[in-house]
């Protein structure tokens, strides 16, 4: 579970940045004393203008969990580090990148992060804090300087000898068995799933789809939430196509290249050969899902994604949650995770989105809470700020939608219609145009 991200230096994420799914203190509500974990939100949606940064904050968050999962695997030696910092001036060229992130784990908090300039990383820690009471486990000052704590245990000398100047320890003592390591590199690399709305993206989201599909009882369940979405669906299947020797073997030329610049390439072999065909209420046509529009495809992409991770306690990041989707069914995606009968695994789900009618209550009186809402804002720098509504105390019967439309809370985009018109009016008649 997660409970906060910090970043800076990455991308228009200039500044140090938090995210946070630690609920707002509700009013009269007492900090309960003892508490050691804080209550949380299982939903976060963050807002602004385009080009805001937004998918920024996202963004961010992947590429920590992919330097997590790949530095010591597949960074080159040689090669530095592949940061993204801020380009629009000097400083972000010349500054470390920042990352960390407080999660649960098992029951016990940890705070996990790093520092990284171009050429390596220049710091390091993993904190935990059983019982609330901080706990280092180790701390790494620049590439070789560490330090353990006692009660890590294990081949902490042995392993830090093997990590590179430009690799993560944590990535190297998950690839070194280490256990207790390993089972956080689980958390912060496997449990976190990234949904973009690209082509390769949904052929990923699709493969996942296409595994449940493959299980009877996760079948019916994935048929049972098409058929609730009113696409006119009555059902998808997985069927067996025949791929030519040529075509295959290009498939594995591809698939090497990406995994060899350290790209991720979801399909395997067996699901190359595989397509998912869904079948018409009230007939027995079935047509190639390719043949559907984006909005079934995408609805199909993401329940894969969305069951896995609301059965297994995961957290799904969702860029453009609203693309080609209807509010209705956007806003289902959101009520799954907030309703604790469908969602009995501590589940998250965080997600940027331009669909204002989230933020209101003509969908539903709980769709987004104010402590579940974040904004985006660049500067005249072109540096992102990430804020919270909670920041702005609104009143409970307060309509959010409309006071974020009408800019109470910044991040929205400011067009002067008139130079609008401005423009449309020095335009010249076309030329292949006859005149009146």
């Amino acid at each position: 579970m997660l409970l906060r991200f910090r970043v800076a230096n990455h991308r228009s994420l200039r500044d140090e940045q938090t995210l946070s799914f630690v609920a707002a203190p509700r009013r009269g509500e007492q900090k309960r004393k003892g508490a050691v974990i804080p209550r949380t939100v299982s939903a976060a949606g963050i807002y602004g203008a385009n080009a805001s940064g937004k998918s920024n904050v996202l963004d961010a968050l992947r590429w920590m969990s992919r330097a997590v999962k790949s530095s010591h695997t597949t960074w080159a030696p040689s090669g530095g580090v592949p940061r993204r910092p801020f380009l629009l001036d000097e400083t972000g060229r010349k500054t470390p990148s920042f990352y960390e992130v407080d999660f649960l784990d098992e029951g016990v908090r940890y705070s996990y992060g790093f520092e990284i300039d171009d050429e390596n990383v220049r710091g390091e820690w993993l904190y935990s804090f059983p019982a609330g009471r901080p706990r280092t486990l180790f701390e790494r000052n620049g590439p070789e300087d560490y330090r353990f704590g006692r009660s890590l245990g294990g081949e902490t000398a042995r392993i830090a000898k093997l990590t590179r100047g430009n690799a993560l320890y944590l990535s190297s003592a998950a690839s070194n068995n280490h256990p207790l390591l390993g089972a956080l590199y689980e958390t912060l690399a496997e449990k976190v799933h990234f949904a973009e709305q690209d082509h390769f993206d949904e052929q990923a989201r699709l493969s996942a789809t296409m595994s449940l599909l493959e299980h009877p009882r996760a079948a019916r369940d994935v048929n049972e939430l098409l058929r609730l979405a009113d696409l006119g669906l009555e059902s998808a299947e997985v069927v067996r196509r025949e791929i030519p020797p040529e075509v295959l073997t290009s498939f594995r030329r591809l698939r090497e290249a990406v995994r060899e610049s350290g790209g991720d390439f979801a399909t395997d072999e067996e699901q190359f050969g595989k397509e998912i065909r869904l079948r018409r209420a009230g007939t027995d046509v079935t047509l190639d899902i390719r043949e559907e529009s984006a909005g079934t495809r995408v609805w199909l992409s993401m329940l894969g994604y969305t069951l896995v991770t609301l059965l297994a306690g995961h957290l799904l990041v969702v860029d453009e949650i609203d693309s080609s989707l209807h509010p209705v069914l956007s806003s289902t995606l959101i009520r799954m995770f907030k309703d604790p009968e469908i969602n009995r695994t501590g589940a998250q789900l965080l997600f940027a989105s331009h669909d204002t009618t989230l933020l209101g209550t003509m969908l539903a009186d709980d769709t987004l809470g104010r402590d579940e809402v974040w904004f985006t804002e660049k500067d005249a720098n072109g540096a992102t700020s990430l804020f919270p509504l909670a920041d702005f105390r609104p009143r409970t019967d307060e309509n959010i939608e409309r006071g974020y439309l009408q800019g109470r809370y910044g991040a929205v985009p400011y067009l002067n219609f008139d130079k609008v018109r401005e423009i449309f009016r020095g335009m010249e008649p076309r030329l292949d145009e006859p005149s009146a």
